[in-house]
């Protein structure tokens, strides 16, 4: 398994360390924003919800570094269970 930080896409330079994208060894991209995991995109492109609650602000950021959803968006994906 692979790791690297998100790149912010808002014009900030990091998001120092709190949120990081973990890739597995079949391809699939995993969010981890502070500890929590949050949505997945597996290896044919498709996501899945990770998170049931409620979005934090600075998380739904995080979200739409890594995927481009909306907070709406993220809420309609489907939720599995890990």
């Amino acid at each position: 398994m692979k790791e690297y930080d998100l790149i912010p896409t808002n014009g900030r330079k990091s998001f120092y360390g709190k949120a990081r994208v973990e890739i597995a060894d079949d391809g699939a991209e995993t969010l981890i924003s502070y500890h929590s995991r949050i949505i997945r995109r597996n290896a044919d492109g498709s996501y899945v919800r990770l998170f049931e609650e409620t979005l934090t602000h600075t998380t739904a950021t995080h979200v739409k570094s890594f995927c481009g959803m909306n907070k709406k968006e993220f809420e309609k994906l489907p939720v599995v269970a890990e």
